[in-house]
């Protein structure tokens, strides 16, 4: 009997495109695991659990307390060596009773090469195989995919909110539900991919490029303001740019 694959799936589209590939195109039995965490949204958690419902076959939701970890608290630019280091050893203690497993995650090439991955040092030490980036898949081959071959994309892109705090700055669960609750807002307002970058009593407003025009609109920004008071930030800054991925990194605050 081949080895189970036991897959560590976000909903985002890297584990999506993994978890649909070997689902469709290999004989392989594939687990999923989520990891609930704090720095998770419950929105991302219910949308998954959907997914995996929908889905069918045995699933298992990992629960992390990941603000047990001190190196993760203290946010150091080592942060996600470390959250890496703890959540997959946890899946392999829970899964340590079975035979023949082999453990995945969606880490593709293009990442590697675009953005700091210090959480990939952890998966190798770890014997946690990411075969999306070991074959040298990028983001661009991946959509060519998705598209002859009708694989859905993610149906999460939230991700880990501890991204949105800068480094130095330690991370409280107070913190975590006060970015979540400024997202939430404005995906309930009909914003799609947006970020609040925490700055304590500051936050920074990211949304899509495409939907910035709206968002300069004096109404919007009022609302948005008004709401974000109310929730403990004393002041509200509008991104001119628009969302992309890694900018607490590439700003120097």
């Amino acid at each position: 009997m081949e080895p189970e694959i036991i897959l560590a799936f976000s909903g985002g589209d890297d584990s999506t495109f993994l978890l649909n590939v070997i689902d469709r195109f290999t004989h392989k039995r594939c687990h999923p695991v989520f990891f609930r965490t704090p720095f998770i949204s419950p929105r991302t958690f219910g949308r998954v659990r959907s997914s995996l419902e929908e889905r069918g076959g045995p699933y298992t939701v990992l629960e992390v307390n990941l603000l047990r970890v001190p190196q993760i608290v203290a946010n150091r630019p080592d942060r996600c060596y470390h959250c890496k280091r703890y959540l997959f050893t946890a899946l392999q203690r829970n899964f340590k009773g079975r035979r023949e497993v082999r453990f995945m995650e969606g880490t593709n090439f293009s990442e590697v090469l675009d953005e700091r991955r210090p959480g990939l040092s952890a998966l190798e030490e770890l014997n946690v195989e990411t075969p999306l980036r070991l074959s040298g898949m990028t983001e661009e081959e991946m959509e060519t995919l998705r598209r002859e071959y009708h694989i859905p994309r993610g149906i999460d892109d939230i991700g880990c909110l501890a991204t949105r705090v800068p480094y130095g700055v330690p991370i409280t669960e107070e913190m975590i539900k006060r970015i979540d609750t400024a997202e939430e807002y404005l995906r309930q307002q009909g914003f799609h991919q947006v970020r609040a970058r925490f700055y304590g009593s500051k936050v920074k407003i990211e949304v899509d490029r495409e939907e910035l025009a709206r968002l300069a609109r004096p109404s919007e920004r009022d609302a948005c303001r008004y709401y974000l008071h109310r929730h403990g930030f004393s002041k509200v800054i509008f991104d001119e740019v628009g969302y992309r991925t890694g900018a607490l990194e590439k700003t120097k605050k």
